[in-house]
C-alpha cells in the first residue's frame, strides 16, 4: 500500500479509534510505547483481575467474562507483555477462579451476557457452549502455560485444558474457523504440536478456507489470511496464489479514508450496533494493515 493511504489511516485512527487502538497503532507502526497499550487496555479490566466493558465491541457486558480476557491476553501478547505484570497476574488470578470445573473450560457467554446490548451470537443459552467449544478456552489454557511457572497450579490447569481440547480436536470431522484459529494461537504460545494434531489442524484449516475469491466478503467465511497468518506458515506456499489474491483484496477494499468497513449486522439494538461497528473498525483496520506489513 503507499504511503499516502498509510497516512491516511494514521490520521482516521487518531482522529476516530479507541484510545487503546491508537496507541496499538503507535505501538506496532510508529514507536510508540508498549507502556502506553497497557494503560489504556487496563480500563477495560475489572478488580477480579478479568476484562469486560466492550473490550469485544460485539457485546456491551462490563462484567469479567471469558472473550474479553482472551482479548486482552491477545494484546498482552502483542506488547510482550511477561508473568511479573501485574496486569498479567491479575489476569490469570481471573482465570483460576473463573474457571467452570464441571464443564472443564471457560464458559464462552454466561447469563449476564443477556442483560446488555450484543450480537445475536453472544446471547446465552443453556446449550450455547455445545456450539463454542474449545473458543476460546484452548487459547486461555495456552496463557495461562505461557505466564505461569512450571508446575504451578495455573501451569498444570493449562495443561490440562490443553489435553482435553486436543483429544476434542482430534475427534472433530468439522469445526468453525475461529475455533481453529484459537487451536493454532495456542500450539503456536506453547510450541508443543505433536504430528497428529498438526495434520488433524491442516486439514481443519484446509476444509475452512474459501477458495473461491468471488465470494470473497459476500458470506461469512474465513479468507485464506485468517487462516494463514505468516510465510513461516506450513500452509504457505501450498495457498500462495491465493494468498496473494487476498492481499490484493484487502488492497481493493480499503475505503478513501485508509480504513475497511464492517460486514457484519446484529439486527438488534441498532444505536449500540453503530457504536460498536465504529470500534471494530479501528480494530479490523490496525488487523489488516498488520497483515499486510507481513505479506504485502
Amino acid at each position: 500500500m503507499d504511503n499516502e493511504r498509510f497516512r491516511k489511516t494514521a490520521n482516521w485512527m487518531k482522529r476516530n479509534a479507541r484510545p487503546l487502538e491508537c496507541t496499538r497503532w503507535a505501538y506496532l507502526f510508529e514507536n510508540g510505547p508498549r507502556e502506553d497499550v497497557i494503560e489504556k487496555l487496563s480500563a477495560f479490566q475489572n478488580d477480579d483481575g478479568g476484562f469486560g466493558h466492550g473490550l469485544e465491541p460485539d457485546s456491551m457486558l462490563p462484567d469479567s467474562n471469558a472473550i474479553d480476557t482472551w482479548t486482552a491476553c491477545q494484546i498482552l501478547m502483542e506488547t510482550g507483555a511477561d508473568r511479573e505484570e501485574q496486569i498479567v497476574k491479575s489476569a490469570v488470578e481471573y482465570l483460576m477462579r473463573s474457571y467452570d470445573h464441571d464443564k472443564e473450560l471457560w464458559k464462552t457467554v454466561i447469563p449476564e451476557h443477556n442483560d446488555y446490548p450484543r450480537a445475536p451470537w453472544w446471547s446465552y443459552t443453556e446449550e450455547a457452549q455445545d456450539n463454542w467449544m474449545y473458543n476460546p478456552s484452548v487459547e486461555l489454557a495456552a496463557y495461562l502455560i505461557h505466564w505461569s511457572e512450571e508446575d504451578s497450579e495455573p501451569y498444570n490447569l493449562g495443561l490440562e485444558v490443553m489435553e482435553n481440547a486436543t483429544i476434542h480436536l482430534l475427534n472433530c470431522s468439522e469445526m468453525d474457523f475461529h475455533e481453529v484459529n484459537n487451536f493454532q494461537k495456542a500450539y503456536d504460545i506453547t510450541g508443543d504440536e505433536p504430528r497428529e494434531v498438526r495434520a488433524k489442524l491442516n486439514e481443519l484449516i484446509e476444509a475452512s478456507i474459501d477458495t473461491d475469491h468471488e465470494s470473497w466478503g459476500k458470506s461469512y467465511k474465513a479468507l485464506p489470511l485468517d487462516m494463514i497468518s505468516s510465510k513461516d506458515d506450513g500452509l504457505y506456499e501450498k495457498y500462495e496464489e491465493l494468498i496473494e489474491k487476498n492481499v490484493q483484496y484487502l488492497r481493493e477494499t480499503v475505503n478513501s479514508e485508509g480504513v475497511w468497513d464492517i460486514a457484519w449486522e446484529w439486527g438488534q439494538y441498532e444505536e449500540d450496533y453503530h457504536v460498536a461497528k465504529h470500534q471494530w473498525k479501528g480494530i479490523l483496520t490496525l488487523s489488516n494493515w498488520k497483515t499486510l506489513r507481513e505479506f504485502g
